[in-house]
């Protein structure tokens, strides 16, 4: 039946109704006195104002005792940040871009994930999403790592993941800013991903599953995870490989190992006459090695919660096949019958040491089952006495329950983009010093260090930029012994060529 309408002409009148008298000398309302003066508008300014007051009462409130930023009005990150000894961390899987969401299907221009921008917004909506199920919020984030991957062999787009970014940090109502790096990657496990992104984040006091008879404690008894240690609590679904996020428990020593690369075939060999075999020899041979650090840290599979894996474009194969190739041996390790344990994780692609004729490397955190008395850090393995892994550091560094945590943002150079790679190490360990300086940390108070290096497509000349850092390291850092990873990426902000990320522990005052 269509839709019938009046129009103005034939509407009809309204009847207005007489204008009231008022009696003659009656007393006008001192409201009279001022006409167009409401005293509905005095109302609405006052409820205004104690909205307003409650409102950021409510924010104070919600600030985490336990966390400390330090930052600078120009930058939109924090430059350090301290997290309180004895905290309980939550660490977040590597979130990707979901083509059910409905906002980026509205705004997809090259494919169905969308750009970078509306994917980096939908990432952190995510992550949002995932600290609300464990009783966290963004003011809670402590550190804040994003691979960007360019499209369609552009440059990665850091403009539009930054524009995201403060979107949800560092805004009125959420004034809080964590640590931050950002890096440019050669690919995600969809091709079509353009950003991934991974939280460290803090628990306040109070908050969180591992508060005995809270909401969040009795959720957790709901999901019925099978758990490999005591000291922490797995999310996500159980049909999954990797668990969504780690919460471990308040009071835990943490152990941050170093980059684990594949061992050579003949170990013997000259350094230009080593081969590593294929991407599934080099994947088997990472577990060994990965054993191997385990057995010395005082450590099993079973006590692992978090590996990061990078791997190398390797032109016999092509990067779909060493994924799959990594997830088969890595499904015999962990998500199995014998070690029910399933790490959050993140997988990428980067170039990597591929002059080297390795395809791929990890990382790994993972917690001790008993805390230790004594130092609040400790070294596992010699300085260089990596062998097959790396010229320097160590395998990884435990922290103590006992040490307050530093989380460095991605430092680069001061100086020139233009500057020789020396240069620019120079100048990013002198800006590495100086926010150590923020919390009263000396570079002596080093656990781990990850070197970004920008990728040159001349191989040897790319192995003389990591012998480079190599031999900086040795001079600089050497004695401190810290946890090295070095990683070459497609790109850094600002065109630089190498990037600085810390972590340090110092004792709590």
């Amino acid at each position: 039946m269509p839709e019938t309408t009046t129009s103005e002409t034939t509407a009809p009148a309204q009847s207005t109704p007489p204008e009231s008298k008022k009696p003659a000398g009656a007393k006008k309302s001192k409201w009279q006195l001022f006409p167009g003066f409401s005293p509905w508008l005095v109302l609405g300014v006052f409820a205004t104002a104690v909205v307003i007051r409650l409102v950021l009462a409510l924010l104070s409130q919600g600030q985490n005792s336990n966390v400390t930023s330090h930052t600078n009005p120009e930058l939109p990150y924090a430059e350090l940040v301290e997290v309180a000894p004895g905290s309980s961390y939550f660490f977040t899987w590597g979130v990707t871009a979901s083509p059910r969401t409905k906002e980026i299907a509205r705004t997809s221009t090259d494919d169905r994930y969308g750009d970078t921008y509306s994917q980096s917004r939908q990432v952190l909506s995510t992550l949002q999403s995932d600290l609300s199920e464990v009783g966290l919020s963004l003011r809670d984030v402590v550190n804040v790592r994003a691979y960007i991957v360019g499209d369609d062999g552009e440059e990665p787009d850091f403009a539009a993941w930054n524009k995201a970014f403060m979107e949800f940090f560092g805004t009125w109502h959420n004034p809080h800013v964590p640590a931050r790096t950002t890096l440019g990657i050669t690919r995600l496990f969809n091709p079509d991903y353009r950003v991934e992104v991974e939280f460290v984040v803090a628990f306040p006091d109070g908050r969180g599953p591992f508060d005995e008879g809270s909401w969040f404690d009795k959720r957790h008894q709901r999901l019925s995870r099978t758990e490999t240690s005591e000291n922490w609590l797995s999310y996500g679904r159980p049909s999954w490989v990797m668990s969504t996020g780690k919460a471990t428990a308040p009071g835990t020593d943490l152990f941050f190992s170093a980059q684990v690369r594949p061992a050579p075939l003949m170990p013997n060999a000259p350094p230009a006459l080593q081969m590593f075999g294929t991407v599934d020899q080099q994947t088997a041979s990472i577990f060994k090695e990965m054993s191997q650090t385990l057995q010395e840290a005082g450590l099993g599979y079973e006590d692992v919660f978090f590996v990061r894996t990078i791997v190398y474009p390797d032109p016999r194969t092509s990067i779909g096949h060493s994924f799959s190739s990594f997830n088969k041996t890595y499904g015999e390790f962990f998500n199995n019958d014998k070690n029910p344990n399933r790490p959050t994780r993140t997988l990428m692609s980067a170039p990597g040491l591929t002059g080297k004729k390795q395809y791929l490397s990890i990382e790994f955190y993972a917690a001790y089952p008993e805390a230790k008395e004594g130092d609040i850090r400790e070294t596992v393995g010699e300085a260089g006495g990596l062998g097959t892994q790396g010229a320097v550091g160590g395998r990884g560094t435990r922290v103590s329950k006992d040490g307050r945590m530093l989380w460095l943002s991605g430092t680069i150079a001061s100086t020139s983009a233009e500057e020789p790679l020396e240069a620019q190490l120079a100048s990013a360990l002198e800006g590495v010093e100086r926010r150590l300086a923020l919390a009263g940390a000396t570079k002596e108070d080093i656990t781990a260090v990850r070197a970004y290096l920008v990728y040159d497509s001349n191989a040897i000349q790319m192995q003389q930029e990591i012998t480079a850092w190599e031999k900086f390291f040795q001079e600089n850092l050497g004695e401190v012994n810290p946890a090295v990873t070095t990683l070459p990426v497609v790109s850094l902000p600002g065109g630089y060529r190498v990037e600085l990320e810390v972590q340090a522990v110092i004792a709590d005052e």
